[in-house]
């Protein structure tokens, strides 16, 4: 009995598919990287000193590479124009860019790495206590330090993508 079921699994095991033929050459990838940065807006205010400090607008800055070029564009709708995708339907920012992500897709690009870098704020010296040259002025309460003032850098994404060439 034992050897009729160790003829049966080597019979068995002879007739099983072996693993696909990889081919003479291994597959060529090329890679694409969309990177993009939104600027929030800032309404319009009065500085210290009492000058006027006009509004920002919200902005978005999107940009696509790939070997055959670089495309800067202000929103997902310029983005559509320049990749020559199809009208997609309209809607907010997140769902013409969701269209755009399926529609890259569809053109074989994959996903391959995710880069989110999150809003920092903070002040570029800031006050480390008294010392020579530092700490507040007496007067105004201002930092008499380098900088302090405060910088702010938006939340920006980079996403690589990859696609297998013919």
């Amino acid at each position: 009995m034992r050897l009729l079921s160790l003829t049966a699994v080597v019979v068995f095991a002879a007739t099983a598919p072996a693993a696909p033929n990889l081919g003479d050459r291994p597959p060529k990838w090329e890679y694409a990287e969309l990177s993009y940065r939104v600027s929030p807006g800032r309404a319009a205010t009065v500085d210290a000193d009492g000058k006027e400090v006009p509004a920002v607008p919200a902005s978005v800055a999107i940009k696509w590479v790939t070997p055959a070029g670089e495309v800067d564009v202000k929103g997902w709708d310029e983005l559509i124009a320049k990749v020559k995708a199809p009208a997609l339907k309209k809607g907010s920012a997140n769902y013409t860019r969701l269209q755009i992500l399926n529609y890259l897709g569809g053109e074989g690009w994959e996903l391959v790495e995710q880069h989110t870098t999150g809003p920092t704020s903070g002040p570029a010296f800031g006050d480390r206590g008294p010392g020579l040259a530092r700490g507040r002025d007496d007067a105004s309460g201002r930092d008499r330090g380098f900088g302090g003032t405060a910088s702010f850098s938006p939340p920006a994404s980079t996403w690589l993508f990859k696609r297998r060439v013919p």
